[in-house]
């Protein structure tokens, strides 16, 4: 029952794609590794004010262009803001904007972008660029009204926005978006940037059922198609969506069209990945190898690839690509990570621990350290990745609740107990309030029959969250299975339920409940409800014992034997058939 920690690395998809290797996008998201080079800010521009300014103002703006000079932007972007606001003069707030662009200060940017919306409200430019903004920050009220403007000029940073947030929208804000764009789209029904902007938000929807939304969305772009034969977002999702769909030939049929057409970044990105997936490894390796010759200074293509052979398990590709990066750009932790995961899988432990062991305080780190304790899998390891540890705990004490459980979780799951439940105590000294440390020491505890301390740490989960489901079915469970506060651990459990009614663990605990009260025929309908959900063997062990109690040994022995087909050695079943026999 203890929390899994999950690596940071995902499967890469057309919207990381699009995200990482966008060049058209205003503001593009930060690149996850970036070449060390001198930030100069863009050409100046006059800006022909519309009053005369005062000298401080004049001296302000000189020593902010000094500063642009001298690659001092924290100093350029806040005299620009500061005097735009003061001054209120369009000239300075578009200034101010352009360098926040050029920058990739997205607050600046935001602020000094509303400010000259605010000063020139018909100018779908600033309206753009702050509604995009906006969208990426989930800020959807304040976004709305920028929104119509800026689709309506063709803002394609603000659609790729919306393409991008789509995967993270809850259904509120999706179905608010998809509101406003059907209102534009009554009165520019050919207009294939809203097209375009629809179906991106269809294609990440949850609640579409049986893939409806996603074949309104191919519908969409490919109406979008045909209204601008080259709109290349809709080349590229229609590509997506075929391949998602089982038409992957399909698919790459289209995109292969385009490339004879035309050389396209994007387009044969998207191919590489399709070809992968379709098992054409070699075409894949080629064309990969075509894009880096067209875009030799493309860091995050060089990334992208990387990840994405790595993904396939081709990994002496993923290498290739990595390593040219990691020249490119200088010592990375983003690409130690990847590097050492590399190391790993061709064997060589000690690269791959050099490589996770310099990983700095980033996102990476907490996965590094899960890649290492991944490979160091003997119990004479633990000095090694305690001390690795140690050092990230150190680096970034941010992440140290998260590091001491996976250090206790490396040491349970080599039968070393004691120090796990050592190691929780640590982490719990320093971070006494930490839920996933109270509940993975309830659970040991519980497994080391120290139920006290199971109930202790239970409890003070329960007052820091007392809408837990899962902490409130684990309290229950133990108190019914081992001990005998029935009534209790029922009203517990009960709760539990309420929270989340159709969870086959909690189903079974209320099943398990109303076993040990007695009421066995109750107890036979939530455990059923359980199996049919999840026929996991704990739940057929239990499901068997109540059929056995009404009498009905038959629909016992058929239930355990299942579970048996599935898991020939399971304890539990063969622990509740001897049990059973002896009654």
């Amino acid at each position: 029952m203890n929390a899994v920690l999950k690596p940071y690395f995902r499967p890469l998809g057309l919207s990381l794609a699009l995200a990482l290797l966008s060049a058209c996008s205003l503001q593009p998201s930060q690149p996850v590794v970036q070449a060390k080079a001198e930030q100069q800010a863009p050409s100046r521009i006059d800006p022909q004010p519309s009053g005369s300014f005062k000298g401080a103002t004049l001296y302000a703006l000189l020593v902010a262009e000094l500063a642009a000079n001298r690659g001092l932007p924290q100093v350029t972007l806040h005299n620009y803001l500061r005097e735009a606001e003061r001054t209120q003069d369009i000239n300075i707030a578009r200034r101010a904007t352009l360098l926040a662009q050029h920058y990739r200060d997205s607050n600046s940017l935001l602020q000094a972008a509303q400010l000259w919306h605010k000063l020139e409200p018909d100018n779908p430019r600033p309206a753009g660029l702050a509604a995009t903004e906006l969208i990426r920050r989930g800020q959807l009220e304040q976004a709305k009204p920028l929104l119509a403007s800026a689709l309506s000029s063709n803002s394609l940073a603000t659609v790729d926005a919306l393409a991008e947030r789509s995967q993270r929208m809850g259904s509120d804000e999706r179905g608010a978006y998809l509101a406003l764009i059907d209102q534009l789209l009554q009165q520019q029904p050919d207009h294939p940037h809203l097209l375009y902007a629809k179906a991106s938000l269809l294609r990440h929807n949850p609640h579409g059922g049986d893939g409806g939304d996603e074949n309104q969305a191919l519908a969409l772009a490919q109406q979008a198609l045909s209204l601008d034969p080259e709109f290349d977002r809709a080349i590229l999702l229609e590509a997506d969506l075929q391949a998602r769909s089982g038409h992957l030939d399909t698919a790459l049929g289209h995109l292969r069209e385009e490339l004879n057409k035309r050389d396209h970044k994007q387009i044969r990105t998207l191919y590489t990945r399709l070809l992968l997936q379709k098992g054409q490894t070699e075409t894949a390796i080629q064309q990969g190898n075509l894009l880096l010759e067209n875009h030799p200074n493309d860091h995050n293509l060089k990334f992208y690839l990387g990840a994405l052979m790595l993904e396939y398990d081709l990994i002496d590709s993923s290498k290739a690509y990595f390593t040219a990066l990691h020249r490119a750009v200088g010592p990375n932790s983003t690409l130690h990570y990847y590097l050492g995961r590399i190391a790993h899988e061709q064997g060589d432990k000690a690269l791959a621990l050099d490589h996770f062991s310099k990983i700095g305080k980033s996102n990476y780190l907490v996965a590094g350290m899960a890649e290492a304790a991944k490979m160091l899998d003997s119990p004479d390891d633990a000095p090694t990745l305690i001390k690795l540890l140690d050092n990230a705990r150190t680096l970034s004490p941010d992440r140290s609740a998260t590091l001491f459980a996976l250090e206790a979780q490396w040491l349970t799951e080599r039968d070393l107990q004691s120090r796990a439940l050592e190691t929780y105590g640590r982490g719990l000294e320093q971070h006494p309030d930490d839920t996933q440390l109270l509940y993975n020491r309830a659970m040991l505890s519980e497994q080391t029959d120290d139920l006290v301390q199971m109930e202790i740490d239970l409890r003070r989960l329960l007052e820091l969250e007392p809408d837990n489901a899962t902490a409130l079915n684990a309290l229950g469970y133990s108190l019914t299975d081992r001990t005998d506060r029935h009534d209790e651990a029922l009203q517990l459990i009960r709760q539990a339920l309420k929270l989340k009614p159709d969870d086959p663990a909690i189903l079974d605990s209320m099943g398990w409940a109303h076993y040990n009260l007695g009421d066995y025929q109750l107890a036979l309908e939530y455990l059923l409800r359980a199996y049919q959900s999840f026929p996991d063997p704990e739940i057929a062990s239990h499901l068997g014992q109540v059929y056995w109690k009404l009498g009905q040994p038959e629909q016992a022995r058929q239930i355990w034997n299942e579970a048996l087909q599935r898991d020939p050695d399971s304890e539990l079943i063969l622990d509740a058939m001897r049990r059973a026999e002896q009654q």
